[in-house]
């Protein structure tokens, strides 16, 4: 059992805040690691990498400027032996699959992401170990996700915690409750396509399968949402996030439940439990997700 927050709010400084709030009201649902991530309204390019030893940040920054000028970073260290590294690049939006390409050819370097920006705070622990252990420095932002983890496998690994950004497409994030029966059958054939994966985790599939099917019908969530309808069995509710929109869906036996809640000022509320939704809005009388649901919205 784990547990999935969302908003959709006019622009706010306060939308972490928010999110952490209602992820607190959902700790019994998953305590071993909680995220978060929300949309931020800047026009610089955002990067997320990793390295195994701390001196490769240097060929790293050296790569950067030959694109671009870094306005923000910070370096944090992984579960065992990685060290990741995000920072924000003043640079063109086409030289994005150059600088890509030109990392990915360093044995030493991953590339996570290269794309809009994203700001996601995540760790081992619950959404009050993670308040406490973060010094959160959030923009102006109108919509994010959130998640609290039960491992059912890999406790102390961190590239388990939600939420998950595609790579495929990278401005697209999900967090994820539920298994797929058909994991291995959907991997095989992602794979077959030239999708590489970093863990075996169900969620990782949800978001590559996702992301691959955003980049090739450019970018239309609801369109990618119910391509993967067809193809997922199991038990499952996903929030799925662009920088324009955001979408729901549940398996069609029902058994994951997903709850929304518009305000009175136009906001949507997202949350597996309507405790949390009622933490943001006293008198919330949330709607339940049918199973086998979609909804999108537009932000």
């Amino acid at each position: 059992m784990c547990g999935l927050v969302g908003i959709i709010a006019k622009e706010s400084e306060e939308l972490g805040s928010s999110l952490i709030s209602m992820l607190k009201e959902i700790e019994h649902r998953g305590s071993d690691a909680t995220g978060f991530a929300v949309y931020e309204n800047r026009n610089d390019i955002q990067l997320r990498a990793s390295f195994i030893e701390e001196k490769c940040k240097d060929p790293l920054l050296e790569i950067i400027a030959k694109y671009g000028t870094l306005s923000d970073s910070r370096m944090y260290r992984g579960v065992g032996i990685f060290s990741f590294y995000e920072c924000s690049i003043d640079m063109p939006e086409t030289e994005i699959q150059a600088l890509h390409n030109e990392i990915d050819s360093s044995p030493e370097l991953c590339v996570h992401s290269i794309g809009k920006h994203i700001k996601v705070y995540k760790d081992q622990g619950t959404a009050r170990d993670l308040e406490r252990s973060h010094q959160f420095s959030l923009g102006a932002a109108t919509h994010g996700i959130g998640h609290v983890r039960l491992a059912t496998e890999s406790l102390e690994n961190i590239n388990f915690a939600h939420p998950f950004i595609s790579e495929q497409f990278p401005e697209l994030c999900i967090v994820h409750n539920g298994q797929f029966t058909n994991y291995f059958n959907m991997r095989r054939s992602l794979e077959n396509r030239g999708i590489t994966f970093k863990t075996n985790n169900d969620s990782e599939l949800a978001v590559q399968f996702l992301g691959f099917h955003m980049k090739e019908n450019g970018g239309d969530l609801e369109l990618s949402i119910k391509e993967a309808m067809n193809h997922f069995d199991g038990v499952f509710t996903i929030i799925a996030s662009t920088h324009d929109q955001v979408g729901i869906f549940r398996d069609t036996l029902g058994m994951k439940p997903v709850l929304y809640f518009q305000t009175d000022d136009g906001s949507v509320l997202l949350g597996s439990e309507e405790i949390s939704l009622a933490k943001i809005a006293p008198d919330v009388s949330a709607i339940e997700m049918d199973p086998g649901g979609v909804k999108v919205w537009r932000v």
